[in-house]
């Protein structure tokens, strides 16, 4: 379901995708050739939600939701009204925390699994 807005023009979208979330899996590494690659459960896994996603594709800022639950997906992606989509950060936001996380992990919790939720900004 596609919504606007008319007050601020503001696109958002809501989809519920009827699969079992999976998590990404590591890369694996080949010690002879030394080349690495991502799983083929990773790779199936990511193209069949690319291929559900029947919403459309924003150009702005975005705040996006996600939600898993044991059986489905909830995605909500809504256009953010910002003056500014530079940031001097250049890399993707979700390297950034699974860097920070993967280093407490041990440290300031057991296992990042118990984590439940968790918003992200780059600014």
């Amino acid at each position: 379901m596609t919504k606007k807005s008319k007050k601020s023009e503001v696109l958002s979208w809501e989809q519920v995708i009827a699969r079992r979330p999976r998590a990404k899996e590591r890369p694996r590494f080949v010690k002879k050739t030394g080349h690495t690659y991502t799983p083929k459960k990773t790779l199936n896994y990511e193209k069949e939600l690319a291929w559900l996603y029947n919403g459309p594709k924003f150009k702005g800022p975005l705040h996006i939701v996600l939600v898993f639950d044991s059986h489905k997906t909830i995605i909500k992606i809504k256009e953010m009204n910002l003056k500014t989509t530079s940031s001097k950060l250049r890399g993707d936001i979700d390297n950034y925390a699974k860097s920070i996380l993967d280093a407490l992990n041990g440290v300031a919790f057991s296992d990042d699994r118990q984590i439940m939720r968790l918003e992200l900004r780059k600014q």
